[in-house]
């Protein structure tokens, strides 16, 4: 080969250099890029419209340009193939000033060398580093390359549509269905994963990646995970007087109280409101409170919290009385109880401050109330309790009662890596435990342990 020949090819290797790190830049930063960061980009004018616009297009098309990069770096790759390792062959030979024209071994070992050089150079130069740049820059590689890329896709394009329409056929007759690159969508965890890497780029804050695992977690719950059941429930008979409310109101502190007929919680008529019969004291303190009496919706347990919400909203009543199978009262749901799951608990000034499920003590052991639920108890203390799921019961108590029939005053318990110890027991209901865990669990745990009502760990 000519010294001009060799001049000539290896100025053309250079250019099918640069149109190959083109193609694989373009492929990677259009794999890269999400159609939402192309839109946040055009409503907040960052960068060109047409361009962005382009962008978003190839994007929401992206079989149809992933075809074209691929047909562009395949020709690129035949081309270097079919005069890159003859050309520098004859380069080496020229440069050391060697003849090989008698010379088989020789020749064979400046082919080698030749294609050695040439792969190595093709990976680093027209894979590895064009990729890692648009992975790095996505968008902004995409603006670089969308121009150009739409010029060689439209002078290609009937060889691309052939592809597309031939690979598509052939994944049918195997029985497959194509990809629709427009349909992509993440499950929970998913999303959580994605958000957690964006909590650790700081490009989400992590109050807002708390509120979206609690958005979660609510979306599994039903009425009876966050009910206030009705042994807590504290109720007004319909023969009371606005008098007798009052008094109620400012030993209790509640805004709202259900009322009931005969003293029965299964009898819940609906309930008063607190600037109601503060308003009506006013006027004559001795009436009834059935003048003042407001609708209550009933759900049974097993609604889920979504829809109880959506009654709340579309009924405009803050409060609705959860039944259970038998048409009797499980207890109630607020507002306040469904927002207290996505935002934690707010104290407001007649909150008891001091009242929690979940109390640490100074030995590192714990006093759990029996109204703790199952999903509370594991939640406070991060671990997964197989025999919590094959259970029907809500509460730690009503586990216990299920389990332990014979359950007293003083029982101990080996639940799972914890010990149980019966301290307060009325009724046949467990009202407090003591739960100890070993020092291995300890550990890993008390870093995170935070006041179970305040429901702010997920």
């Amino acid at each position: 080969m000519s010294d001009s020949q060799i001049l000539f090819n290896l100025v053309w290797i250079v250019i099918i250099f640069v149109l190959a790190f083109f193609f694989i830049l373009a492929e990677f930063a259009l794999v890269s890029t999400r159609s939402s960061q192309i839109e946040d980009a055009l409503a907040q004018k960052k960068g060109n419209p047409k361009r962005l616009k382009l962008a978003l297009h190839m994007v929401n098309n992206l079989n149809e340009y992933l075809s074209t990069t691929q047909v562009g770096t395949t020709a690129t790759s035949l081309i270097l193939g079919w005069i890159g390792e003859d050309t520098l062959r004859s380069f080496f030979n020229h440069i050391l000033g060697i003849s090989l024209q008698n010379s088989t071994s020789l020749k064979a070992v400046s082919s080698v060398v030749a294609l050695l050089l040439l792969t190595y150079l093709q990976v680093v130069l027209t894979e590895i580093v064009p990729k890692n740049i648009s992975i790095d820059l996505p968008l902004k590689m995409l603006n670089l390359t969308v121009t150009p890329l739409h010029v060689f896709h439209t002078i290609a394009y009937p060889f691309v549509w052939l592809l597309n329409i031939s690979a598509t056929g052939i994944v049918k007759m195997l029985g497959m269905k194509p990809a629709d690159t427009e349909s992509e969508v993440f499950t929970q965890s998913e999303i959580l994963r994605l958000s957690q890497a964006s909590v650790t780029s700081g490009q989400l804050d992590k109050n807002d990646l708390l509120y979206m695992q609690r958005a979660f977690d609510l979306n599994d719950k039903v009425a009876k995970d966050i009910m206030i059941d009705r042994t807590r429930l504290y109720v007004v008979d319909i023969t009371d007087t606005i008098k007798d409310v009052i008094k109620d109101y400012l030993q209790q502190g509640f805004s709202r109280f259900p009322v009931v007929a005969e003293n029965d919680k299964d009898k819940i008529l609906g309930y008063v409101y607190a600037y109601d019969f503060v308003r009506q004291s006013q006027v004559n303190d001795q009436l009834s409170i059935s003048h003042i009496l407001r609708s209550i919706v009933t759900v049974p347990e097993s609604m889920p919290i979504q829809n109880i919400l959506k009654q709340m909203i579309a009924k405009q009543t803050p409060i609705v009385v959860v039944v259970d199978e038998y048409g009797g009262t499980s207890g109630i749901v607020t507002d306040k109880d469904i927002y207290e799951e996505l935002f934690g608990t707010v104290k407001d000034e007649v909150d008891n401050v001091s009242e929690e499920y979940i109390i640490k003590n100074s030995d590192l052991s714990y006093t759990v109330s029996g109204k703790t639920t199952l999903y509370d108890f594991q939640r406070y203390f991060k671990t997964d309790i197989q025999e919590f799921k094959e259970s029907d019961s809500v509460t730690l108590a009503g586990y216990l009662i299920d389990k332990y029939p014979e359950l007293h005053l003083n029982s101990q318990i080996k639940l799972d890596q914890f010990s149980l110890k019966v301290t307060e027991f009325e009724h046949s209901y467990a009202d407090k435990l003591l739960v100890t865990i070993p020092a291995a669990a300890k550990s890993s745990n008390n870093q995170n342990l935070v006041a179970l009502k305040d429901n702010t760990e997920q």
